[in-house]
């Protein structure tokens, strides 16, 4: 049942008036949430033909790596999380992408690259689909990636995609490759036009017919790593056949009687559970009694956080006692004094390019996906002889030598992905993700405490008014909270403004696994995002 702030956030009576959320999509069989709506088609589509949760993820993943180039693609990398329901254990794979052999730190001696060759990292995405599929597939592989070759033949690209593609025209006409796609004849793809692929359908047919080898090896990595070499990259085919990604142990903290997990470092999933660490300050009666003052709560654990957690994220060789510093209580003291005395804050700057999906089914086991190319179109380099559009994951390091995070040949950066399962009495609760840079811990940190503090539904916990840290460092407030709510934040040391953007404020998915063993999912309106179960 809703708390009594919950009728009183819907009504207006606590100083927010929220639009009538949508209701959840229910299901009992499976349910998929996923940025677009082919995806979460392509999803549902494998596991009603007998697949597993990781089967229909795969099918999904692939689909949004076509369809949402501006966030993801087979040239980006990844962050899973995988609830095993004969074990009842949580799984974590890294497949975040490595530094090539070349990026010495000499290399980069005056500074890291956000576009062109120089800037991607050795993609992870499709290692991570073959170590998923090894592990918890049923489907064989060659028939998980059917409709991803079907739409790079030919789709109808989104109004979201367009939209990028208009804003980022220069950049894009700057690269021969991403020019001859989105800018064909220099005029940029309209939203409804048909966008086709046929390098990257090509690329698609090689990884169904032989598997990951079908990119990390042969034609697929020939073409790549003679691209690369022709303009002036460092990902070599030697790169590309030696990489793996990582099974790890999941983080987590209890939060409220929760189970939190997330990935960790080089995640920032760490810096959500040390915002909730933060939060816990305050009873829930306490901290949920005023909006404006939870809000500027929330903020001060979002600052408290990212200055002392970050410099703690880096390749977890570089790093190995990261875990247990951010999560000692120590330090979970130092972020609740942070919560609660008023003192110097922060501007924390952010940046997006990103998409994520959810999968969970009857047979109790789920799948949580986040993938990006870091930035918006990543590199904005794109290789024509596979279709393959780069990541601008090296701009995740730092150039200064002699830090955790620094540059250095076959190091994993510091990264923003952070997929999230919340268990409760060792039962999986929920499960949840955001795209949106550094904010992806401050969108979700939001939503699991409206769902946890205030007992919101999925859907009206995605939907509710909400506030993101900006490129520049202030905190935005979404046009539909009041005015009155910035003289109380401003007190509480905040440099906060309303914001008619709705870029930074992410687009969050969730499903619950309901008492019954249902699932309620819901996807954010902000952004194009689909939900769907049967």
């Amino acid at each position: 049942m809703a708390s009594d702030a919950t009728q009183q956030l819907k009504s207006g009576r606590a100083g927010i008036s929220l639009r009538e959320p949508r209701s959840p999509v229910y299901g009992s069989r499976a349910m998929i949430v996923s940025g677009h709506q082919t995806a979460s088609l392509a999803g549902i589509g494998m596991h009603r033909r007998g697949g597993s949760a990781v089967d229909a993820m795969i099918a999904a993943s692939a689909t949004l790596a076509v369809v949402l180039g501006h966030a993801t693609s087979l040239g980006g990398d990844c962050f899973m999380l995988y609830h095993d329901a004969a074990s009842g254990r949580v799984f974590g794979l890294n497949a975040s992408g490595v530094a090539p052999q070349g990026a010495t730190p000499e290399r980069f001696a005056d500074g890291m690259k956000g576009q062109g060759p120089l800037a991607p990292v050795v993609p992870g995405l499709v290692r991570a689909w073959e170590a998923m599929h090894r592990r918890f597939g049923h489907l064989p592989w060659s028939e998980l990636f059917t409709e991803a070759i079907e739409l790079a033949e030919g789709h109808p690209i989104s109004a979201v995609l367009a939209q990028r593609i208009a804003d980022s025209r220069a950049t894009l006409a700057a690269d021969p490759g991403c020019a001859q796609l989105y800018l064909p004849g220099g005029r940029p793809v309209a939203a409804g036009e048909t966008l086709r692929q046929p390098a990257l359908a090509a690329t698609l047919r090689r990884i169904a017919n032989e598997g990951a080898e079908g990119f990390y090896q042969g034609e697929t990595a020939r073409s790549i790593a003679s691209y690369m070499a022709e303009r002036g990259g460092l990902m070599t085919a030697a790169d590309l056949a030696s990489y793996a990604p990582l099974w790890v142990e999941p983080a987590s903290t209890n939060y409220r009687g929760h189970r939190v997990l997330v990935m960790p470092p080089n995640s920032y999933g760490v810096l959500l559970l040390m915002q909730l660490n933060g939060l816990k300050a305050l009873e829930r009666p306490a901290l949920i009694a005023d909006p404006a003052r939870r809000m500027g709560y929330q903020m001060r654990a979002m600052k408290a956080a990212f200055e002392n957690g970050v410099p703690l994220i880096a390749d977890p060789r570089a790093m190995p006692d990261a875990l247990d510093q951010a999560l000692s209580p120590s330090m979970t003291e130092a972020l609740q004094q942070a919560v609660m005395g008023p003192g110097p804050q922060p501007r924390i700057s952010d940046r997006a390019g990103t998409s994520c999906l959810m999968v969970a089914d009857a047979a109790g086991n789920a799948v949580c996906v986040v993938q990006s190319v870091f930035g918006v179109f990543g590199s904005f380099f794109r290789d024509p002889g596979t279709g393959i559009l780069f990541n601008n994951r090296m701009a995740g390091f730092t150039h200064a030598p002699g830090k955790p995070n620094s540059v250095a040949p076959g190091k994993r950066p510091a990264h923003t992905l952070c997929p999230i399962m919340v268990q409760r009495d060792g039962r999986l609760r929920y499960v949840l993700a955001s795209p949106g840079g550094l904010s992806q811990t401050v969108t979700n940190t939001q939503v699991l405490g409206r769902l946890i503090d205030d007992g919101l539904d999925v859907a009206a916990a995605v939907e509710a008014p909400r506030w993101c840290n900006s490129s520049s460092g202030e905190c935005l407030l979404e046009p539909e909270l009041p005015e009155s709510f910035l003289p109380v934040l401003q007190a509480m040391g905040h440099e906060a403004r309303r914001a008619e953007d709705g870029f930074y404020y992410g687009s969050a998915k969730a499903i619950e696994i309901l008492p019954s063993g249902n699932f309620a999912g819901a996807a954010d309106h902000r952004r194009e995002a689909f939900a769907l179960g049967y």
